[in-house]
């Protein structure tokens, strides 16, 4: 099933609370999974990524580029400069390490981090 971004607007306020420490993990993915129709699996790797981008740190799974934008716009919108740095740090070490794995890259998301990083 394809993630929409009106799902991704929905799980989005969840992930937040699970960052907040008022939900877990496991609560957060059943949660974004009732309110948006996003599968569990899919809930729970949003969650991973959304925690990554906020602590700089890497990510393996891949979700699309309007999704990808949209975390990243949100962030620095919710959370401000130093946060939205730090995504952008996390995307950029998706991108390297999918481009490890010999299926290619990530030229689109990689045009919306050389954006961003700009303005």
């Amino acid at each position: 099933m394809k993630i929409t971004l009106e799902m991704s607007r929905g799980a989005y306020e969840i992930a937040k609370k699970v960052y907040s420490g008022r939900l877990t993990r496991t609560e957060g993915k059943i949660e974004i999974n009732k309110a948006t129709g996003m599968s569990e699996g899919s809930a729970q790797a949003f969650i991973v990524i959304f925690l990554a981008m906020m602590n700089g740190v890497v990510y393996k799974r891949a979700f699309n580029n309007d999704t990808n934008q949209f975390l990243l716009e949100s962030i620095r919108r919710d959370f401000g400069e130093a946060y939205f740095r730090k995504a952008l740090q996390a995307v950029q070490k998706h991108i390297d390490y999918y481009s490890t794995l010999g299926r290619g890259n990530l030229s689109g998301l990689q045009d919306i981090v050389n954006r961003m990083q700009r303005t």
